[in-house]
């Protein structure tokens, strides 16, 4: 097959599907991807990029996910930038199939524009009729003012593209025949009641990064990582608490703290603190006794595909979807507020020492890891489609 892969430029969603497509590749199958510039590197060692300049990927400028007059804005850009880059791809054939991250606007659109078949992939919670991150957890803000917008905008950008026939409503319509949830069944809200168009696989497991940060990572003690994913570097304080919670406990600290934070922004830190910009993620989860997390999926399933258990303090509401998931699993917490020195030390300790929680972990660990990565993302693709 000939494969288009469309994603959006966010570590959570991307990274994710990279095992899965590499594995597609090595069974023969041509498989390409968009890859803005923070992105290249990392999809051109696995599937063939195709670059493009997205509006998304700038790290210095993040976007506010809780302002939608922001948001929304910059999802039509992105849009925009990724449709002109797959519309221009110069090849002898169309693909056979577009597979799109449920973010990708302009992945559904091309597959519309060009009439292939769309494979959908969710590294989020999915939804249907009986759940939805939109309405259980009011993932979305949108006020009458922003959505009009949004709308007016989309309307004229499908004018320009010779889709006007297309109703605007659609950039938030997750309907698909053939949906792929980058995770098990038993992780899905309600996901029992989701049918036979949506296959469900064990997480695509990245390799080891190997960086230079191992032999630090190896060292003596506990350890703990911390991250916010890469939006929410702004928060301060929350670093702060966990690294001073962290040093309560006489334990190591490896923290992901985002472009701009700095060692004198955190106050004193101690030297069994490894801040970083951005972390080996999976060097990190290998040596770790706890994560402590925003709650991404992707960063939840990749500390438990390692045996962590993971403390939750979410920011947006599907970060509140993964951390009940989470607790209802038994296999980590979400951290209470407010969220101080105290309450970190007390929490981060207490899961350390769960030992039902440690054997619940284990064993959804088992469930969680597949030998060959990646190998179900691919059979699930080729059963859609061939």
């Amino acid at each position: 097959m000939r494969i288009l892969y469309a994603s959006i430029p966010a570590w959570g969603h991307a990274l994710p599907v990279l095992p899965g497509l590499a594995e597609l590749r090595e069974r023969g199958h041509e498989v390409r991807m968009l890859a803005s510039a923070g992105f290249e590197r990392e999809v051109a060692a696995h599937v063939e990029a195709i670059a493009y300049h997205s509006p998304m990927d700038d790290p210095a400028n993040p976007v506010d996910l809780a302002d939608m007059g922001a948001v929304l804005p910059t999802l039509l850009a992105e849009a925009r930038s990724a449709f002109a880059a797959l519309s221009a791809q110069q090849r002898p054939d169309l693909p056979d199939v577009v597979v799109a991250d449920v973010l990708s606007m302009a992945g559904w659109l091309y597959a519309h524009a060009v009439g292939l078949p769309l494979v959908r992939v969710w590294p989020v919670f999915a939804s249907n009729s009986e759940f939805s991150l939109h309405t259980d957890y009011a993932s979305r803000h949108d006020d009458e003012s922003s959505t009009a917008a949004f709308f007016g905008a989309a309307a004229e950008f499908l004018a320009e593209v010779g889709l006007a026939s297309v109703p605007p409503e659609r950039f938030f319509d997750n309907e698909a025949d053939h949906n792929i949830a980058l995770y098990p069944r038993e992780v899905q809200p309600r996901g029992e009641t989701f049918d036979d168009r949506f296959s469900f696989v064990r997480p695509c497991v990245r390799p080891p990064e190997e960086s230079a940060d191992l032999a630090w990572l190896r060292g003596d003690g506990p350890l703990v990582a911390v991250t916010l994913g890469t939006v929410f570097t702004h928060n301060v304080d929350f670093f702060r608490a966990c690294v001073a919670g962290v040093d309560r406990l006489g334990w190591r600290a490896a923290v992901a703290a985002g472009p701009t934070l700095t060692r004198a922004d955190l106050g004193p830190v101690s030297e069994r603190v490894v801040l970083r910009s951005r972390l080996p993620m999976i060097d990190t989860l290998r040596h770790a006794s706890v994560l402590v997390s925003h709650g991404g999926l992707t960063s939840a399933l990749e500390a438990l595909v390692h045996g962590v258990p993971v403390v939750v303090a979410p920011q947006i509401g599907e970060q509140r979807a993964v951390a009940d998931r989470v607790e209802a699993l038994g296999v980590g917490v979400r951290l209470r507020e407010p969220v101080t020195p105290e309450s970190v030390a007390e929490q981060v300790g207490a899961v350390a020492a769960d030992r039902g929680m440690a054997a619940r972990v284990a064993d959804l660990r088992t469930r969680l890891v597949d030998g060959h990565p990646g190998a179900e993302f691919a059979d699930a693709l080729e059963m859609a489609v061939l």
